[in-house]
């Protein structure tokens, strides 16, 4: 989520908390209707009160849309032929990671990011793995196991693997 969207949701979660919370008041008495009628009236005929409330109406009807707007799988071309694209989503390149992952014994957990690059792939490991092991010998042969698998079964090319130990664990990975 972009900083922007994030700013908007705050400003419209703060509005609609400070709106729930004058309801309350006004709902158990604490605050009664003439205040609030004469707090309004202050805003009554001013060009900032309709400036707030077009900028309000705007990013609201923008949010409405963005809500319901159909949200695309990020994929790579794996190739164009006389028939179409054929396309792969990242989510499903990133679960032949796991399934390499999970053959080694060695590695406790992992977290896996794709990125789609000019013409192929870009994968981020991040590993925990068993403590009784050679790490530079285990992370190379992952690094050509994940490329060699990824390549045979999709059909996209890797172009690097970047994986980074985040812990190493003393106890045994359960299959």
């Amino acid at each position: 989520m972009r900083f922007w969207d994030r700013l908007v949701i705050s400003f419209f979660s703060l509005f609609t908390i400070i709106v729930s919370i004058i309801f309350l008041l006004m709902s158990t008495k604490l605050i009664g209707l003439h205040y609030f009628s004469t707090s309004l009236s202050i805003l009554y005929g001013r060009w900032e009160t309709g400036v707030f409330g077009i900028v309000l109406l705007i990013l609201s009807l923008s949010y409405f849309v963005y809500a319901f707007k159909s949200k695309e799988t990020p994929e790579t071309v794996v190739g164009n032929s006389e028939l179409g694209r054929v396309g792969i989503a990242l989510s499903a390149i990133e679960s032949i990671v796991q399934k390499v992952i999970r053959d080694v014994e060695d590695i406790k957990d992992s977290r896996i990011h794709i990125k789609k690059q000019q013409e192929g792939v870009s994968i981020t490991l991040k590993i925990t793995v068993n403590y009784d092991i050679i790490i530079p010998e285990l992370t190379s042969e992952l690094q050509k196991t994940i490329k060699d698998y990824v390549e045979s079964t999709a059909g996209i090319s890797v172009k690097n693997i970047h994986i980074s130990v985040k812990n190493v664990s003393n106890q045994i990975k359960q299959k």
